[in-house]
């Protein structure tokens, strides 16, 4: 019998061990450090006012509204963009399909410049506006830099297309966070 007690009392010994451990463990650990998401979208509110601390007022919430028209032409045709790219390097090296396909998205993207210059913001979103202005035109920049690539042949205007499109990307992600902050982001 007394053997038995011993052996229980070191299991109970051995469990209480076990969870000091664990407690002591927990309570040193430090704070754990922001997910990638959360590090890559710490920063992106514009106009300084966060769109997560108030909502839009009427006025720029109709232009959102009007925005969004331009904006959805804007993402499909950046999409078909980056596709083009991705299969003159993997599938193709036909510059003939590059530029029959980019052409057009160089046209798409003027197109919508210019129906977002026509749209009158609220002045609280007067920089947000300026800004997507720009991302536009830096897309429709990096379909020129493209269609070097089908005049030329060279590498380079693909890598220099991919950096003006990286920032329009960036530029909209900021504005859309402002404008549309339940949008859906791919990653």
């Amino acid at each position: 019998m007394r053997v038995k007690q011993v052996a229980f009392g070191l299991v109970l010994l051995a469990l209480g061990a076990v969870v000091a451990v664990a407690v002591v463990r927990e309570a040193r650990q430090p704070e754990a450090a922001p997910s990638a998401a959360a590090a890559f979208t710490g920063g992106l509110a514009m106009d300084k006012h966060d769109s997560h601390t108030r909502a839009l007022s009427a006025e720029e919430e109709s232009y959102a509204a009007e925005l969004w028209s331009v904006h959805n032409d804007v993402k499909l045709s950046a999409i078909r963009m980056t596709f083009a790219g991705l299969k003159y390097k993997t599938e193709h090296h036909d510059a003939r399909k590059l530029r029959a396909t980019v052409e057009p998205l160089s046209l798409s993207f003027r197109s919508a410049a210019q129906r977002a210059r026509a749209i009158q913001p609220p002045p609280s979103l007067a920089d947000t506006h300026k800004s997507y202005v720009a991302a536009v035109d830096q897309y429709a920049a990096a379909t020129q830099e493209m269609l070097r690539v089908a005049s030329d042949g060279r590498d380079e205007h693909l890598l220099a297309a991919q950096k003006k499109s990286e920032k329009a990307s960036e530029t909209l992600l900021k504005v859309s966070d402002v404008l549309w902050p339940g949008e859906y982001k791919p990653n």
